[in-house]
This record gives C-alpha cells, sequence and structure tokens, in this order.
C-alpha cells in the first residue's frame, strides 16, 4: 500500500535500462529522494507525504530495486549511471536543478553529482553517506574495493586541499 499516490510516474530508459520514477506534490522547491543500496522508492514511504505538502519530490526505484531494470554486470551499477539516470529522470519531468536528499549510497550519488553537476544542484541533505572521511590506511584499503577511480581520486584531491 502506497502512504501517497503519486501525482505522475513513469519511466526514463537509458541504454536499455528502464528506471521507475514518481513525482509527488508540485511546490517551488524540487527535492529528489535516493534510497541507500538495494532499497526502492519504498524507503521513502514514511517521509513522502508530509514532504509533498511542501515540496515537490521525486523519488525513484534506482537500477537493480523495485520496478526498475536489473541490468546484468558490475559495471551497470557503477556510480557514473546512478548518477546519469538521476539527471535523466530530472531531464524527463523538466526540472533543472533541486535539492538532493540520499541516505547510504543514495547520499554517495547526490555528493558525486553535485561535484559534476553543480549547475543541477541546489543543496545536498546526505544521511549516512557511504564515503570514505579520513585519510586513515586500514580505512582506504576497504574503501579501494567499493570506489570508482574517479571518486578515489576526487577524494585524494580534496585530502591533498585541491577541491
Amino acid at each position: 500500500m502506497k502512504a501517497r499516490l503519486p501525482d505522475l510516474e513513469g519511466y526514463v530508459d537509458r541504454d536499455g535500462v528502464r528506471v521507475k520514477y514518481e513525482v509527488h506534490g508540485d511546490a517551488g522547491t524540487t527535492i529528489v529522494l535516493m534510497p541507500g543500496w538495494g532499497l526502492p522508492l519504498r524507503a521513502w514511504k514514511a517521509q513522502i507525504p508530509y514532504m509533498a505538502r511542501h515540496y515537490r519530490v521525486i523519488a525513484f526505484d534506482p537500477r537493480g530495486t523495485g520496478d526498475s531494470d536489473r541490468p546484468v554486470g558490475p559495471q551497470a551499477y557503477a556510480l557514473v549511471e546512478h548518477v546519469a539516470d538521476v539527471l535523466a529522470i530530472m531531464d524527463a519531468v523538466g526540472v533543472r536543478s533541486a535539492v538532493m536528499m540520499g541516505k547510504s549510497r543514495g547520499a554517495q550519488t547526490a555528493l558525486a553529482l553535485a561535484a559534476d553537476h553543480p549547475e543541477r544542484v541546489d543543496a545536498v541533505i546526505a544521511a549516512a553517506p557511504m564515503i570514505s572521511l579520513s585519510p586513515w590506511p586500514p580505512l582506504d584499503s576497504i574503501w579501494t574495493f567499493f570506489e570508482e577511480p574517479t571518486v578515489g581520486k576526487r577524494r585524494r584531491m580534496a585530502v591533498r586541499g585541491a577541491l
């Protein structure tokens, strides 16, 4: 059962992968909700009705979850693919920029989107982001397993003060 029916729902198709989205509310400020790794848009079920009274809310099933397609292979789930999915959804519903709100992998996607496409991001709300926060060698060896090279390069630049 849905806590609130969407005002608009649909799919974007990127390279043969369909990603489901919903739009709730019609206020001026838009918030894109990004759930954690392996979670569908229903992870935001309790927040959507309240937020939709005050904002235009876009929620989506990330690739591999909910009603979105499940492409094969680890490259299909790379961070750049998740970022590109969000941009495609924003384009499909006519949103130039929005507040990105994510938790876990969704927060990582929000932060990468802000870093790579700052003109599309008004603000980021990151809850428990799936990123390394310090240059501590034991932790770094674990994180290198989870991140793509561009993410590691960006983090190393930030630590050196280049960003």
